[in-house]
């Protein structure tokens, strides 16, 4: 078997994939589909996401789950779309990858019960909402979620179905259940068009405007409806192959009463890239109608993409009275603004709220940070969220696609791509378990930020670089 690389950490990890309808459907924007103008292009039926987790292997499940959508034919589309590449170029690489990579996991194993851990010192899994980026999948990024795992969360990847991942098959669920009707696959801008008067234009960029409010959507029912699976209550809820698996493992009660998996509070959010944005985007947003807020403490945003965010911002939302609706807080931000200062400053950066954001840690590329307008608004909104921290880490020689298994695939990496991923999992964990500080002071390869001109690009700018080992970590 062909494999990822193998997960390190305390407890084996299982995965499964759950599916859960929307009922009754919903349409999302006012984009539509070019190659069907009667349909539109953002419709919310089904909402899946892939489950990892600490798994109880006292019964042999089987390892080894595909890495790759299934069927592969359709991965090839939508890799196709996404990279501009020819479907003729890429077939070769996508079925041998595809045919052969597996996430080395337990497939539909069941959940362990943390109190028969060694010790039996554990009493909840915290629970992880992951959200993937451009091209991505609720697999593309099994090494990060596995890691998070394997030191005892339950993590669910988010299959966005919202033409951001490579390709996907909602399911009926009306009395041909479990029966593909439609498959989506990657869709750009192009595939899309706004009927009377074109795209909205309260959004940077209507289409990726469109397709997070649909992330937001998919985010709440996965999140609700996972709560309800947990706790026994009554739910749609089905793994995405009609494979079984122990229902009963996953509502089991912990010694207290409580269920084993602590999912109504203290909730963790990430994502990578526009995942990443995702993430923001969704903390500075009040929930969409009809849902509760997810009490979300902790945040791990890996190489946010900002552009699809309008600004200033994004800042965290909180309640009126917390927040610029109150009128004490609305009436001196308006005297800021007249007075051309924000946070006592008159570069126009974002004004601090009198608020308790989630705690939230970035981890850039180095791709992104010398993007130097994109890295200066990333310190500028970082800072409305941890005024009191150093909360964005750069690892040197780390590209855009470090933080998914792209990075790590078997004959394609090199040694120091599997260094600068193991980096990116240990400060992520170490965040988690709050000891961040601790794990930078430990780290012998953190260094400053310096950055020296190697070239010119083709357009004519400089090219620029951070100087330093490849894998050490700046910290800013």
């Amino acid at each position: 078997m062909l494999s990822l690389p193998l997960i390190h950490g305390r407890f084996p990890v299982g995965v499964t994939t759950f599916v859960t309808p929307v009922r009754p459907s919903r349409l999302v924007g006012s984009a539509k589909l070019k190659s069907n103008s009667a349909d539109h292009a953002l419709q919310l039926e089904e909402v899946a996401f892939t489950a990892y987790y600490p798994a109880d292997t006292s019964y042999n499940p089987s390892k080894g789950v595909d890495w790759l959508f299934r069927p592969l034919g359709a991965s090839l589309l939508g890799l196709s779309s996404y990279s501009g590449i020819s479907t003729w170029l890429l077939w070769p690489v996508v079925y041998f990858f595809g045919s052969l990579i597996k996430v080395p996991a337990y497939r539909n194993a069941p959940l362990l019960h943390p109190e028969k851990t060694k010790g039996g010192l554990e009493k909840q899994w915290p629970l992880v909402i992951f959200s993937h980026g451009l091209g991505g999948s609720r697999t593309a990024y099994s090494q990060f979620c596995a890691r998070l795992a394997a030191s005892g969360k339950v993590v669910l990847a988010l299959e966005h179905r919202d033409g951001t991942g490579m390709a996907c098959t909602p399911r009926s669920w009306g009395v041909d259940r479990g029966t593909a009707h439609r498959t989506i696959v990657y869709l750009r801008e192009a595939d899309v068009f706004w009927e009377n008067g074109g795209p909205p234009k309260d959004h940077p960029m209507p289409w990726r405007g469109e397709q997070l409010a649909f992330r937001h959507h998919e985010i709440h029912v996965a999140y609700e409806a996972f709560q309800k699976f947990v706790t026994g209550a009554q739910i749609e809820i089905d793994t995405i192959d009609g494979d079984p698996f122990d229902k009963a493992s996953w509502s089991s009660l912990a010694t207290s009463g409580d269920s084993i998996i602590k999912h109504h509070e203290e909730i963790i959010l990430a994502g990578h890239s526009f995942g990443g944005a995702t993430a923001l985007s969704l903390l500075a947003t009040k929930p969409v109608e009809n849902y509760q807020r997810i009490p979300i403490s902790k945040v791990v945003v890996l190489d946010p993409w900002l552009e699809p965010l309008p600004t200033p911002g994004p800042v965290p939302y909180v309640p009126a009275k917390q927040s610029h609706e109150d009128p004490k807080c609305a009436e001196a931000l308006m005297q800021a603004l007249l007075d051309g200062t924000v946070n006592g400053s008159s570069n126009g950066s974002i004004p601090k709220l009198p608020q308790d954001p989630p705690q939230l840690f970035v981890i850039n590329s180095e791709t992104f940070t010398i993007w130097k307008d994109h890295f200066a608004r990333l310190q500028e909104i970082v800072a409305t969220w941890e005024p009191q921290g150093r909360r964005i880490a750069t690892l040197i020689g780390s590209k855009h696609i470090s933080f998914s298994d792209f990075s790590v695939l078997p004959i394609l990496h090199k040694n120091h791509d599997l260094s600068i991923f193991d980096t990116i999992c240990r400060l992520s964990l170490a965040f988690l378990h709050d000891r961040l500080d601790e794990a930078l002071k430990e780290e012998d390869s953190t260094t400053g930020m310096n950055i020296e001109i190697v070239g010119t690009k083709p357009d004519g700018k400089p090219k620029r670089k951070l100087v330093g080992n490849i894998g050490h970590v700046i910290v800013s």
